[in-house]
């Protein structure tokens, strides 16, 4: 299974971050790439005070901690 991680911080503190993994069922690494950055966008119209710091395709790895 692959997982679309977005990390995302505040932009008046950008040590503050958060990581979103949203459900996206049957996600391959190629779908991952092309709609991660239009999953990312749709957040950040919805969160205006946060800016996409990172994003990534994960394939079979657990939740870290934003740094």
């Amino acid at each position: 299974m692959v997982q679309l991680v977005l990390v995302f911080c505040m932009i008046a503190s950008p040590s503050q971050c958060t990581e979103e993994r949203p459900y996206i069922d049957g996600l391959s690494p190629m779908s991952c790439m092309v709609q991660g950055q239009q999953i990312a966008q749709s957040w950040l119209d919805t969160h205006p005070r946060w800016a996409l710091s990172r994003w990534r395709c994960e394939k079979n790895v657990p939740k870290q901690r934003p740094i």
